[in-house]
């Protein structure tokens, strides 16, 4: 229970949260939904179903068998004909089977049905399960798989699949019905998909029919993405401004969705992304999702004649440089940081969940952004897009970056670092002040723990997003925030970053703080990083560090002075544990140190490559 002297603070955060126009967006669609004052059915059928020629989601066949691992290509595309789906980029999960399969929890059984109004399903039941997973193959990733297939081989197997399968979908979720009408932003990525299918495979009955309704949805219940000041509303701009490019003379609401899509988009963009190129979500995940769905809506935009304004452009630009500062560039991979649900909306290529190169390659093509010379552009990302290579830059090499929303990264020679030290503008995903991310070349060292799921039994209800498994300085074993109900929190952490500068002989220096309480000073060497903690006296009875290690990691690489232990993950317990990917736990170790620190106190870790 939030003590009563905290309250007017609390209320100023939940405030701030949402915004004079988010609540008031949010309550507008809180009362509808108690009315049920939201369309229960499309009410128009477009008036033409053929696609439009030129396609703006076409691919061109011969591009794509130059630019791809075909004999990979074909393997996925199989194994999705079979019947099967690779669910979060990461685990092959089976397909559901048949109509009723679409509505059914793969992992409790829960039938949600398929006639309840998309507003009345629950979406964080327990017994129900999580939704995600119920979501997954509903945003038709695997559509992508089999557009793929076709296009190398020209076997109808695959065509053929994609059709059964919609036309399963269709059955099981008549639109505007049922879970996976459920939320807007997957009615948006969903339709992504379907456009690529549908300019890419043979006609499909239904299809154009299922892409109009989408439009209809998504604009009906805007206002809610727009009010929680994430990526849903990003996806769900995106969706709009696709389906009114594409139903424009054909549908009497299209003009109107291409207008409004291409408006709050931009604007949406300049809000969420930060002039440093930090996303509104702190993390990494959901920030390549934002950067898709600016590409493909680029994409829509430029078919009919328009463009997201240089503003919005500007801001797409800067979260390029951001992941440039952080990127591995030989594996593309970037800090495990923030929340990370598996979400890969645009999987336009073969490479791996974790590999960043694909979204950095469609940013920079689009837009004409230099890319380093030694991030490979990823070939069948410009393949599905039609788009030539993006300029070469410099190669990256040693150097520091930061930014005023209180991050910063360094490289020098094989070591990669990235610090998080920043204040809110708006809330928190995990509870991360001070945290450490470390790697050596390509090998991750000292890592962020990820999500793993959101709404499992417990201990596994988002326990990761807590202090206690980052790497960061805790005192007295208190969260430097107060959590809410779901996504929320009632009060937010604040941390500054103080310095981050390279230093005359090739090392970086950062330095950041908790103001009044602990300070933490980054040395950044080739092989090897100094972290100094200091916190101040009279603050905390105890305080305490721990360091989370990539299961690949060997503890003795981490050391604290003075006492400190390993702590293995153990089942009921989220310390210990990696989470790559959604629904993905992996055990590991982490290294434990505890003060006490009434005088204050002080902790010495070095972290080495070898």
């Amino acid at each position: 229970m939030l003590p009563v002297s905290r309250w007017p603070r609390a209320a100023h955060t939940l405030a701030r949260t949402f915004g004079a126009r988010g609540a008031g967006l949010r309550a507008l669609h809180e009362g509808r939904r108690a009315t049920g004052r939201f369309r229960r059915a499309p009410r128009y059928t477009p008036s033409i179903l053929a696609a439009p020629e030129p396609h703006p989601f076409r691919v061109d066949a011969g591009l794509l068998r130059t630019a791809t691992d075909a004999d990979a290509a074909v393997r996925r595309a199989g194994r999705v004909a079979d019947g099967f789906h690779h669910a979060y980029r990461w685990t092959w999960l089976p397909l559901p089977a048949g109509p009723a399969a679409w509505t059914t929890h793969p992992g409790t059984g829960h039938a949600h049905g398929a006639e309840a109004p998309w507003w009345t399903v629950p979406h964080l039941s327990a017994a129900a399960g999580d939704i995600k997973d119920l979501w997954e193959p509903g945003r038709f990733g695997w559509a992508y798989d089999l557009v793929r297939g076709h296009l190398l081989t020209g076997d109808a197997r695959y065509a053929d699949a994609f059709r059964a399968r919609l036309d399963a979908f269709r059955a099981g979720n008549p639109a505007f019905r049922g879970p996976q009408w459920g939320c807007g932003q997957e009615a948006a990525i969903r339709a992504f998909a379907l456009l690529y299918a549908e300019a890419n495979l043979p006609p499909v009955p239904g299809l154009a029919e299922t892409l109009a309704a989408s439009g209809e949805r998504i604009a009906d219940a805007i206002g809610y993405a727009v009010s929680q000041r994430n990526n849903h509303a990003i996806s769900e701009a995106a969706g709009l401004v696709a389906l009114g490019a594409r139903f424009r003379g054909a549908h009497p609401e299209a003009e109107r969705w291409l207008r409004t899509g291409r408006r709050l988009l931009a604007r949406l963009v300049t809000e969420q992304f930060a002039e440093d190129g930090w996303y509104v979500q702190h993390s990494f995940t959901y920030l390549r999702v934002a950067l898709d769905q600016c590409v493909l809506a680029e994409r829509a935009l430029r078919a009919a004649g328009l463009a997201l304004p240089r503003p919005a452009v500007d801001r797409i630009a800067a979260a390029a440089r951001l992941l440039l500062a952080v990127v591995h560039p030989d594996t593309g991979t970037v800090p495990n940081h923030g929340a990370n649900d598996g979400a890969f909306v645009h999987p336009v290529t073969l490479a791996e969940y974790r590999d960043f190169r694909p979204v950095l390659t469609a940013v920079c093509a689009t837009w004409g952004l230099p890319l380093p010379s030694n991030v490979r552009a990823c070939a069948e990302t410009l393949a599905w897009l039609g788009m030539a290579a993006p300029p070469a830059a410099p190669p990256l090499g040693d150097g520091v970056w930061s930014g005023a929303s209180g991050w910063a990264a360094a490289r020098v020679g094989l070591t990669q670092v990235f610090l998080r030290a920043g204040r809110y503008g708006a809330r928190p995903s995990h509870m991360d002040p001070l945290h450490l991310d470390v790697r050596f070349g390509a090998r991750e060292v000292v890592v962020d723990a990820g999500t793993f799921a959101y709404n499992a039994p417990p201990p596994w209800k988002n326990p990761l997003v807590t202090a206690r498994v980052h790497n960061g300085p805790v005192l007295d074993g208190r969260e430097p925030g107060v959590r809410g109900p779901r996504f929320l929190w009632y009060l937010w952490p604040e941390a500054d970053l103080l310095r981050a500068a390279r230093q005359a002989d090739g090392s970086v220096a950062l330095e950041a703080e908790v103001p009044g309480r602990v300070r933490r000073t980054v040395h950044v060497a080739d092989g090897r990083v100094e972290v100094t903690d200091r916190i101040e006296p009279g603050v905390a009875r105890e305080a305490e560090v721990r360091w989370l290690l990539h299961p690949g990691a060997d503890p003795r690489g981490v050391r604290v002075d003075g006492p400190s232990e390993v702590t293995e993950a153990a089942e009921g317990s989220p310390v210990g544990w990696y989470s790559p990917a959604y629904g993905v736990r992996l055990p590991s170790r982490a290294v434990h140190a505890r003060r006490d620190a009434a005088n204050g106190a002080r902790f010495q870790t070095t972290i080495l490559a070898d």
